[in-house]
């Protein structure tokens, strides 16, 4: 992000505002001269990394692999899945890759840990088949209160189908049930990786 936007606010103060929401948020300033509206006591802000202009696309690559690898505390997924043998091996991938899991069998049960957990969660994976309404329901109600918050489908329903449901929506990926370890651990870390470069 840059340190110098226009419209009155600045990279810092917007930044600000997005850490209410995801206070585990990482963010890369980009600046070529207002480095004092992040620096503090010639230092950053804890999970604030700056690159300087001019910089190369290599440059940027490297700091982007840097902030990622450098993931202070393990990932925090939601997965929303009523049928429990599914939901056993969900859990069993994800925590196997180093990332913590929460449940959920119910749009319900899902908003409610949503607003609930402390620290927050990075990514919602979510069944299109739930028991209190149907899974599209639930992305729409979790975008009204998470705007940026990663969401993987998971369906056994045609691809194209599902796809086509969740055109317009952002920072969305899909895996196909049954999965395997890669695409369902793999989802999520391609949503996060488009957060951090957008």
């Amino acid at each position: 992000m840059d340190v110098g936007l226009p419209g009155g606010m600045n990279g810092r103060q917007l930044v600000e505002k997005a850490k209410k929401t995801y206070p585990n948020l990482k963010v890369l300033f980009t600046t070529g001269y207002a480095r004092n509206a992040i620096v503090h006591d010639g230092r950053l802000d804890p999970g604030v990394e700056l690159l300087t202009k001019p910089f190369t696309q290599g440059g940027l690559g490297e700091k982007l692999r840097d902030i990622i690898d450098a993931k202070s505390s393990p990932a925090r997924v939601l997965v929303v899945e009523d049928e429990v043998l599914i939901q056993m091996l969900a859990v069993e991938y994800l925590e196997e890759a180093g990332i913590e899991v929460d449940t959920a069998t119910s749009a319900t049960n899902a908003l409610n840990k949503l607003r609930l957990i402390p620290g927050g969660i990075d990514a919602v994976i979510v069944d299109m088949g739930l028991p209190d309404r149907r899974g599209d329901m639930l992305v729409q109600e979790i975008r009204s209160i998470f705007p940026l918050l990663p969401i993987v489908i998971a369906t056994g329903r045609d691809s194209e189908e599902v796809r086509t449901l969740f055109a317009n929506t952002p920072f969305i990926a899909f895996v196909r049930k049954p999965y395997s370890t890669e695409d369902l651990c793999g989802a999520p870390a391609r949503l996060w990786n488009c957060l951090l470069i957008s």
